[in-house]
């Protein structure tokens, strides 16, 4: 069948190499001429996928009007800042309701889900799954076995986009939780920054370790505020891909957080980086639902204040550590309290 993506990005081009592997016909939207130029004439794409080679069957335009006619299954997949302008683009180009969106963009527009932004723009649309990605595009291209999920509500239209993607090297399980997978997907990447800040001091499995447990606490109250499935954490939208991009420097915010513990301070960063790093927006949501329900969620609140408020990790860091001293169980009585 044919397959349209927006646009040609690092892990999207993988998985338009899995549809293409699959038996697809797959067109990616590249706003570059010369990136679209590049994938046609040598399957390549050195600027998002180094020197890896796609599939033949992956073709690619600069013109979106053109992947908008070759198929009405689309693979949402920019950065989500971008995300409302490209859904603008498509509605005024090709309005219409006979779209099967399938979502590969985690994230928040203002205060939303993708799938939420996605719904608002075309109320009136056929499907809408999202494939929620825990894991590298380069690895995925070199046909390392992966797992993800198809993120739907309704069952049927998960199933179709399981049976679509999934293969002897990428395989993908079904979940209905759909505002709780891609809010977890997204908040892990705030616990990313504050890995590789600690790491960049050579603080290490210990430290890590002890982040990540105190972390899963925070997020256990954010899961009763949000009225959650907590099991949802516990598998691939969640648990795996905070261990994944915790414990790797491929990732873009284990970077950013190295770089962030380098100048003790996130303003440099901020002012110089060019890289998409997905979490400003998430850190901001956070602290919203921590002061109206007055919640004691350190380290989120620390990340709030290193990249907010100007603060420095070192101190904040410090802050953390010295907080008054308490038992476990006080620690439990309080997620039993915001139950």
């Amino acid at each position: 069948m044919r397959i349209s993506t927006i646009w040609a990005w690092n892990r999207w081009l993988a998985l338009s190499d899995v549809l293409a592997y699959n038996g697809n016909d797959v067109l990616v939207y590249a706003r570059d001429t010369d990136c679209a130029n590049e994938i046609n004439e040598h399957h390549t794409s050195h600027k998002y996928i180094g020197d890896k080679i796609i599939d033949k069957k992956i073709h690619a335009s600069d013109n979106l009007e053109e992947v908008l006619n070759f198929s009405n299954y689309l693979v949402i997949a920019v950065p989500s800042k971008s995300i409302v302008s490209i859904l603008k683009e498509i509605k005024h180009i090709k309005d219409s309701d006979n779209y099967f969106f399938i979502n590969a963009t985690k994230w928040f527009a203002d205060k939303k889900t993708i799938q939420q932004t996605i719904s608002e723009h075309f109320p009136v649309h056929r499907w809408l799954v999202s494939v929620l990605w825990p894991g590298f595009a380069k690895e995925l291209i070199d046909k390392n076995i992966t797992c993800l999920c198809s993120v739907s509500n309704n069952e049927e239209q998960a199933l179709f986009v399981q049976a679509l993607f999934s293969n002897n090297y990428f395989r993908l399980y079904t979940q209905n939780d759909v505002i709780w997978s891609e809010t977890y997907s997204s908040l892990k990447n705030a616990i990313a920054i504050a890995s590789g800040i600690i790491s960049w001091l050579w603080y290490w499995i210990n430290t890590k370790s002890s982040l990540i447990t105190q972390w899963i606490r925070e997020m256990a109250i954010i899961w009763r505020i949000q009225w959650a499935k907590e099991w949802t954490s516990f598998w691939l939208s969640g648990l795996w891909d905070l261990i994944l991009t915790c414990s790797s420097d491929e990732s873009r915010n284990f970077e950013a957080g190295y770089k962030i513990w380098k100048d003790n301070s996130a303003e440099e960063f901020l002012k110089h980086n060019r890289k998409t790093v997905e979490w400003l927006s998430v850190i901001w949501v956070v602290e919203d639902i921590i002061q109206k329900n007055n919640l004691d969620l350190p380290i989120f609140h620390s990340l709030y204040e290193v990249i907010y408020q100007k603060a420095k990790p070192t101190d904040m860091l410090k802050k953390i550590m010295l907080r008054n001293l308490t038992d476990e169980w006080l620690l439990y009585q309080q997620l039993k309290d915001v139950s």
